[in-house]
């Protein structure tokens, strides 16, 4: 009997910290992402708060730590819980700053995954079609007529059937 282990899930989980310093454990652990954005998110908060009171000097002077610890966490907490698209938001911003660059500012156009090239085209012409091969007993016959699979073969031994210009 062959036993199958499924380690996805073990392997999937987030980075975590769970030692500040050597010997200092915390009593729970912090994924790396919420820490790292809290991080960020505080610093952007102390600098946008330090502006504030630079012309509001008495600004946040009772809140000035629920200000400083409060907004960065529930911005960590959003972050943390917004997945667009089932990505991380910085991948997706990432993703999306690539296609703004990449395929809008440059107006490119697509059909069926494939860039179309006469997109810009102001003016399409079509040419009249027009059976270009017979066959030794006159002309053969075309799909058009009938559901018979049938090749014409022209003089230079390519098959053809019907062509938009005349040779």
């Amino acid at each position: 009997m062959r036993v199958v282990f499924n380690y996805r899930k073990a392997l999937r989980e987030p980075k975590q910290l769970r030692e500040i310093a050597p010997g200092v454990y915390l009593p729970f652990a912090i994924e790396l992402l919420f820490a790292v954005n809290f991080l960020m998110f505080f610093a952007i908060t102390l600098f946008v708060g330090n502006k504030i009171r630079d012309y509001f000097p008495h600004a946040f002077e009772d809140t000035w730590v629920m200000f400083l610890l409060g907004i960065p966490l529930l911005m960590a907490t959003l972050f943390k819980k917004i997945e667009p698209e089932g990505k991380n938001i910085y991948i997706y911003i990432y993703d999306l700053i690539k296609f703004f660059i990449t395929i809008k500012m440059p107006k490119k156009q697509f059909v069926n995954d494939r860039r179309v090239a006469f997109a810009d085209d102001k003016k399409i012409t079509f040419k009249k079609c027009v059976q270009v091969v017979k066959d030794k007993y006159g002309e053969s016959e075309t799909s058009s007529k009938n559901n018979k699979k049938q090749y014409a073969v022209n003089e230079r031994g390519r098959r053809v059937g019907i062509l938009s210009n005349q040779e």
